[in-house]
């Protein structure tokens, strides 16, 4: 069952998110079913083949990526460095010397 509430503590961010994702699906599920339908209707059965899954853990930390801090202190700033763009005053962290 789905309950709003862990043992009456408030919600948490996680139960807003489940519920939300849920609406959604609930918006998007008649329109699948009517372009499957449609697509039946047309003699082109609509077969599912694949699907793709991301799973993405974690990351580079902001300081790593477009926000290196180079003035903070030696525990905050980036570790890579920073790298100049064509833009004056902006700089991106070591790690996207391509991208910069």
């Amino acid at each position: 069952m789905l309950s709003f509430t862990h043992a009456g503590l408030r919600p948490h961010r996680r139960d807003f998110l489940r519920i939300g994702s849920l609406g959604l699906g609930g918006l998007a599920l008649p329109q699948l079913l009517a372009a499957k339908a449609e697509a039946a209707a047309h003699g082109r059965p609509v077969q599912d083949k694949s699907v793709i899954f991301l799973f993405m853990h974690g990351g580079p930390p902001q300081t790593e990526t477009f926000d290196p801090k180079m003035t903070a202190p030696s525990g905050v700033h980036s570790v890579t460095g920073e790298v100049a763009t064509s833009l004056p005053g902006i700089t991106y962290g070591g790690t996207l010397q391509k991208l910069a």
